[in-house]
């Protein structure tokens, strides 16, 4: 990365905390000695960067917390800081972690708190029109709660939009996403880290403009984390997404099921989606194929 780049971060910076803009010219600094990313994608985000910014508005109700990534209020900077491209995608992984993280345009934070029960999914919506976007979601020890992730990412740039969720000791939850992408080469990733006897349910609906590469990641770091995949695609001659899953698990009966289906009509797709998921999703993914 060059210098002129990192100049143009530091500048887009400058209305964050101050160590997130160290933090993300530090990924730009360390680039040249990370394992290697798609070639399409860094090379746009070098010669052609967007370093536009997202600045959202702050919504929840309750305990519940859901704030702009990159405007995030001083009483929650610190578990900003803590988790953000830390424990579930580390930004030292690889170049495309990094650079999505130094030319990040804007995202949600999401905290859940302890023992928090929601009865009513939490949506996440809104469309992005720049390309690195990136949701942190954390969700406290005991807590209960569905979410809904239906932000379709415009822009035709290489895209990567990446959703980090943390859950606490025996936390409880359901989580949908509807997979919608302007631009051909594209990055949607999923990335978890599960505490002991933590549940959670992914249901990832790939629909007619999915992302090129669907990344899902889950570390279950403690006794019976339990975590269960559901992957559903509409099957297209013209469209191939690459599925990358990985799974670790490090505790005794910690165990993570992972299943996919795919179909030729969109009916059918909504059908099979109708019997686990809440109306609002189902609305949702239906009002998109038609």
């Amino acid at each position: 990365m060059n210098d002129e780049l990192i100049a143009l971060v530091e500048r887009a910076s400058a209305q964050t905390a101050p160590w997130l803009g160290q933090k993300r010219q530090l990924a730009l600094r360390l680039f040249d000695r990370l394992a290697a990313g798609a070639p399409a994608l860094l090379a746009d985000w070098q010669t052609d960067p967007d370093l536009g910014v997202e600045q959202g508005t702050s919504r929840g109700g309750g305990d519940l917390v859901e704030q702009p990534l990159l405007n995030v209020a001083p009483q929650f900077s610190e578990l900003l800081q803590e988790n953000l491209m830390e424990k579930a995608l580390a930004w030292q992984g690889n170049q495309e972690n990094a650079a999505h993280l130094a030319l990040l345009n804007g995202g949600r934070f999401l905290y859940v708190p302890d023992g928090t029960e929601r009865p009513a999914p939490v949506v996440l919506a809104g469309e992005h029109s720049h390309p690195n976007v990136h949701d942190l979601i954390l969700v406290g020890a005991g807590a209960t709660v569905t979410i809904i992730d239906d932000q379709p990412m415009a822009t035709t740039k290489p895209s990567f939009h990446a959703t980090e969720l943390l859950l606490g000791e025996r936390a409880h939850v359901n989580f949908y996403q509807l997979s919608d992408f302007g631009a051909r080469v594209s990055r949607q990733v999923v990335a978890c880290y599960q505490a002991q006897y933590s549940q959670l349910a992914v249901t990832t609906v790939l629909g007619s403009h999915p992302a090129q590469v669907t990344r899902l990641t889950n570390w279950l770091d403690g006794q019976e984390a339990q975590a269960d995949y559901q992957l559903l695609s509409l099957v297209d001659e013209d469209s191939f997404p690459q599925i990358e899953p990985h799974f670790k698990t490090a505790g005794p009966a910690a165990g993570v099921q992972f299943s996919q289906r795919a179909f030729a009509d969109p009916t059918a797709l909504v059908k099979a989606l109708a019997a686990t998921a809440p109306r609002i999703m189902v609305d949702r993914v239906s009002q998109r194929f038609h």
